[in-house]
């Protein structure tokens, strides 16, 4: 009689470790306009998991996406005004970023990799950035943005 026991148990563990150490690719959207406002990325906030990658997409011209802050220890990112781009996120925290062109616009969102360890230092960014916000009607977009997601 053979001894199944073996093999059957490798495949389990490949199985298992598939699940376990997957990665996502996530989907966010430059837009010109949509059902929340001018000048945005959809989502303008998502979480996502350690090792999961966001591939940004320029539905609309004109478009870049490019940290503005990050954790400690995080790789500034831009993805140079290209049609889609996939970054991958291996650093915990939050993550600000902008549409470099239309940031006085409050073109900009919030990446939440895991956790939330970076939030008091992210609190200060997202200050100075709607600093240098124009437009009156979206000024608070991203503190608005953040006080809505991040406990």
């Amino acid at each position: 009689m053979k001894n199944y026991l073996g093999p059957s148990l490798i495949s389990i563990f490949i199985f298992f470790s598939q699940s376990i150490f997957a990665s996502d690719t996530h989907i966010v959207k430059m837009l010109n306009n949509s059902e929340s406002g001018s000048m945005v990325f959809e989502p303008a906030y998502i979480k996502i998991k350690n090792g999961d990658s966001i591939n940004f997409i320029m539905e609309d011209a004109g478009h870049n996406a490019a940290t503005v802050a990050g954790p400690s220890g995080s790789i500034p990112f831009n993805t140079a005004y290209k049609p889609s781009t996939i970054i991958k996120f291996d650093v915990n925290g939050l993550y600000l970023y902008e549409c470099s062109p239309h940031a006085m616009m409050a073109m900009a969102g919030i990446i939440q990799v895991s956790d939330t360890n970076n939030k008091e230092e992210m609190t200060k960014e997202i200050e100075k950035f709607e600093a240098k916000v124009m437009m009156p009607n979206v000024k608070t977009r991203v503190s608005d943005l953040f006080k809505k997601n991040i406990k």
